[in-house]
């Protein structure tokens, strides 16, 4: 075989071999193509989003969040507490921020999940039907701590009280539910 012929079936070879790879990657990742996040959707969406500004108690970090969306609980008629959802670059993408009317406290915690702490002897296989019927998304299990992040229902700003709310019916297989709070460092 000439050097000319090796290079050609080289050649050829290469090409049919990058097509095939090519082929794979594409089915590999054609699934997950067609499910958006809704977060990211919400965040397309509300980029022209009029919030009211931050207070002047937050956390220097929450200044470096896109606003998304904002609001009063349980309602504007009956303002308890102000609501910030928040996009960052980094760390948590999604922070909701609230603020209570009563006393001025803030809370900061994840917009797009909540924490499940299961009780011992339950298998995070035993939350399927929960997730099913609520729509729900598992994010994250520890196994060591028993802990399950869930992604909560919608990217409204009471999202996450409401998911709690709504996995009430199954709270025999956890421990507690509560938001996935972030904490900062004193200074």
């Amino acid at each position: 075989m000439s050097t000319s012929e090796r290079i050609l079936v080289y050649s050829v070879g290469f090409i049919l071999g990058m097509g095939l790879v090519s082929i794979l990657v594409l089915r590999r990742t054609a699934p997950h193509a067609g499910s958006e996040d809704p977060w990211q959707h919400h965040l397309h969406a509300s980029q022209a989003a009029a919030v009211e500004a931050l207070p002047n108690n937050v956390e220097v970090a929450m200044l470096k969040g896109h606003p998304m969306a904002f609001g009063y609980l349980p309602s504007a008629a009956d303002p308890q507490q102000r609501v910030w959802l928040l996009h960052f670059d980094e760390s948590y993408p999604f922070v909701r921020v609230v603020e209570e009317l009563s006393d001025g406290k803030l809370t900061y915690m994840a917009a797009d999940q909540i924490k499940i702490r299961l009780q011992p002897q339950v298998d995070v296989t035993e939350l399927a039907p929960m997730l099913e019927a609520l729509q729900l998304r598992l994010r994250n299990f520890n196994r060591k701590h028993h802990i399950a992040i869930v992604g909560v229902i919608d990217t409204q700003i009471d999202a996450v009280p409401r998911t709690l709310k709504a996995i009430q019916p199954w709270s025999e297989l956890f421990v507690s539910a509560d938001v996935d709070g972030i904490e900062f460092r004193s200074h």
